[in-house]
């Protein structure tokens, strides 16, 4: 009788324990969901706030007519900002290109890969707003978050083919970027993209 109760007790001993554990483990990956959620949160805010800057400065330099202007806000300031907001939030952020003007927009392994993937989705007009996933690098998890960015009517301007280029524009980008790839698109093309990296417990919750 006494073995009885003994296994009985360890039974539900064991039992709670198992529930315990399992209330820990469900805990964590809810954990884990939010910081995502949270991080892919961030990675949108400070993408778009990048996008409109950038933008504005270039449509601002272009309404003056200054096409040394726009292509500075293009391939200079377009590298400052992200510092600035990388600086500001301490993630990684950046533009990335396969076709890039300066050198410091030539994508790693990882947004290659996805630039070619937005390009395939384009072609079959799937393009989609973003894209992320949870990466590991040496044990730390991170957020990899890549917004396309779709080539304007504005863009062609001075990344369109080049003999469609103005003469000004195209006279200053061959003097500031002999080697320059960042030409031959069409309005309606993937140009690049924003890039982001986040630190996983680097969001607040």
């Amino acid at each position: 009788m006494r073995t009885g109760k003994g296994v009985q007790l360890t039974i539900i001993a064991l039992t709670l324990g198992l529930g315990s554990w399992l209330s820990v483990g469900s805990a964590s990956v809810a954990s884990q969901r939010v910081d995502t959620e949270a991080a892919v949160a961030e990675a949108r805010k400070i993408s778009a706030e990048l996008t409109d800057q950038v933008r504005g400065l270039l449509v601002e330099e272009l309404g003056k007519g200054g096409y040394d202007g726009a292509v500075k806000v293009c391939a200079e300031v377009a590298q400052d900002i992200p510092r600035q907001f990388t600086k500001r939030t301490g993630h990684y952020l950046r533009r990335v290109s396969l076709g890039y003007r300066n050198r410091n927009d030539i994508p790693d392994q990882y947004e290659r890969k996805k630039l070619k993937f937005f390009e395939s989705q384009n072609r079959e007009k799937k393009l989609a707003a973003d894209d992320y996933e949870v990466v590991k690098e040496k044990g730390q998890s991170y957020l990899r978050y890549m917004k396309p960015l779709v080539a304007s009517a504005m863009c062609v301007k001075c990344h369109g083919p080049k003999a469609e280029i103005a003469e000004p524009v195209r006279k200053i980008l061959q003097e500031k970027y002999p080697q320059d790839r960042a030409f031959g698109y069409q309005a309606g093309d993937v140009r690049g993209a924003i890039s982001v990296k986040i630190k996983l417990d680097a969001i607040q919750k």
